[in-house]
């Protein structure tokens, strides 16, 4: 049979968790604390770097605008210039 088309679960057989609490006795050890820590910090260095990198992005696209602005600004003004001498 084509395992792809099997499914993953059968119906009804959902799991449920219930994760235990402090409050139900439950202490979590130093090495669950650590790596709670690492996850934590490695969640959170990922979502700075893509926000930077949106950041740059953005700066990037500002740059361009900003460039293309200013060549049309100096394109109408050699355009005048040009115009004026001619004249």
């Amino acid at each position: 049979m084509n395992d792809t088309l099997t499914p993953v679960r059968s119906p009804g057989t959902e799991r449920r968790f219930d994760f235990a609490t402090t409050a139900d006795g439950v202490h979590l050890t130093p090495v669950d604390r650590f790596e709670l820590r690492i996850g934590l910090w490695l969640l959170l260095r990922s979502a700075r770097r893509q926000e930077g990198a949106r950041d740059r992005d953005a700066h990037a696209r500002r740059m361009r605008n900003d460039r293309a602005r200013s060549d049309l600004h100096h394109a109408a003004l050699r355009v005048h210039a040009l115009d004026s001498i001619r004249a």
